[in-house]
């Protein structure tokens, strides 16, 4: 429930004057967006030169290139983006996850508005009503027989992570070893480029010896030969180093790993394996949270009961480590600065509140739908015209992905740089094969979307094709 104000903010907030002018924002800002709905090319000329050496001039100053030549204008309708020179594209990464809604959603840019005659920052040792509510609101849709119970906020996924990590073995004390699976990813800090797996991402960087990485589900190989292959594993490990480890870390649904999950009769098993050994539960949703066509992953495979620390954040505009009072850190442990701004506060409320309002979750919502439409049309694409081009087509809610040609880093660069200049942005994921990665904006896109996208791949793709037949 929201807490009835008496301050001057709420006074400001419910006069004509305030009300007016927000109108007059709001529409002036969507007359704008209703302006950026079809793809459309860089300008020629001076501005297009003018807007090159710009991307040359912040890739020299961050001593990398950019992966695209991208700079965003901030202005878009649904999932159409501008950028700076002009141009307009269909986005399917959304800043790798995060504009779940789109681009200049009218109730986001609402909730943006109201938090203008705020501070731009907000902190744990003076919170707002913003990070209240948002705290109250999350934890009243954990689910019927989940135990989470407390939350804390931060400003990034990696920064949940080291928080759920700290909590877990400071529980589990002096137990310090995670198990986490094959191809997982957590982050980049020092301490989550050891979790991740992904030998590249801590090139000149200290081991610790600290994680053992678990065969994770095998479509080739099965139900149960995955299970049985997991828990030997574990048991192995296990008993190799007797009350060292604390906590299992898992993503239902790996995100840079390739969009691999599995069916629930995989999890449960490994699960009870887990508690029988005394571990923490620890379920990584950053990418997944609000995406699977369930608000949590752990929801849309039935394991409420499991969870002992949950991490979400990206399309939530905020990030935040949930756990349950068996879990609730000592005073000291968990702090820091910043929480998160409060426009991103104020949105992630709404966006939760959005998904419920325009029936985006369940079997029959918006999200199920549209993901089976979009995984159908792809799978069309790979039948059809191409057909041994594209396969391995992996789809779940707003999570879809295929693998170009062999799937090498090659072959997706290739058609991802064909896609942009189509005008699609997507990004990868995986580790070999490596696949084309769309983080689609399921909660603006209608049918006619999907099918540009699928069409502009198509084009993509046997645009690269006939490139390397000469």
């Amino acid at each position: 429930m929201s807490f009835k104000s008496i301050s001057e903010s709420s006074t400001l907030q419910t006069s004509i004057r305030y009300q007016a002018a927000k109108k007059e924002m709001l529409e002036t800002i969507l007359e704008a967006s209703r302006k950026i709905r079809v793809i459309q090319p860089s300008a020629d000329g001076e501005v297009k030169e003018q807007y090159l050496k710009t991307i040359q001039t912040f890739a020299k100053n961050r001593g990398r290139d950019l992966y695209f030549p991208f700079l965003s204008s901030g202005l878009g309708s649904g999932p159409f983006i501008e950028l700076v020179d002009g141009s307009v594209k269909l986005d399917m990464i959304t800043g790798i996850g995060i504009n779940f809604f789109g681009h200049t959603h009218p109730e986001l840019v609402k909730a943006v508005i109201d938090t203008l005659a705020s501070d731009v920052m907000q902190g744990n040792l003076m919170p707002s009503i913003q990070m209240s509510e948002l705290l109250a609101l999350i934890l009243s849709k954990v689910g019927e027989g989940c135990r989470l119970k407390h939350g804390w906020l931060m400003c990034s996924g990696t920064m949940v992570n080291e928080v759920a990590l700290k909590i877990v073995r400071q529980k589990k004390a002096p137990a310090t070893k995670i198990l986490a699976f094959k191809d997982c990813f957590a982050g980049r800090s020092t301490a989550m480029q050891e979790i991740t797996d992904n030998p590249s991402y801590r090139v000149g960087q200290p081991i610790y010896g600290e994680v053992h990485y678990l065969p994770f589900y095998d479509v080739q190989q099965g139900l149960l030969p995955s299970i049985e292959a997991t828990i030997r594993n574990m048991r192995e490990v296990l008993a190799r180093f007797p009350g060292k480890f604390a906590a299992l870390m898992i993503e239902l649904v790996q995100g840079e790993g390739g969009f691999l999950y599995a069916p629930r009769e995989f999890y449960v098993p490994i699960f009870d394996e887990a508690k029988k050994a005394g571990l923490a539960i620890w379920i990584d949703e950053i990418q997944t949270f609000g995406r699977t066509g369930e608000l949590f992953a752990y929801q849309k495979f039935c394991l409420n009961e499991y969870v002992d620390i949950v991490t979400i954040g990206k399309m939530l505009q905020a990030c935040m480590v949930l756990y349950t009072e068996e879990y609730n850190p000592k005073p000291g442990l968990v702090a820091g600065t910043f929480s998160g701004s409060t426009a991103a506060l104020q949105t992630a409320k709404r966006v939760v509140e959005l998904l419920y309002e325009e029936n985006l979750l369940g079997k029959e919502g918006k999200i199920g739908k549209l993901s089976r439409y979009f995984a159908k049309k792809l799978e069309n694409l790979a039948d059809g015209s191409c057909k041994g081009l594209i396969s391995e087509i992996r789809a779940i809610g707003g999570m879809l992905a295929f693998k170009p040609f062999l799937g090498t880093l090659e072959d997706v660069k290739a058609v991802l740089l064909s896609l942009f200049d189509f005008g699609v942005v997507a990004f990868y994921c995986g580790h070999g094969p490596y696949l084309i990665r769309f983080l689609a904006p399921l909660g603006v896109m209608v049918e006619s979307e999907v099918d540009q996208v699928c069409t502009l791949t198509e084009s993509a793709v046997l645009t690269v094709l006939k490139r390397r037949n000469g």
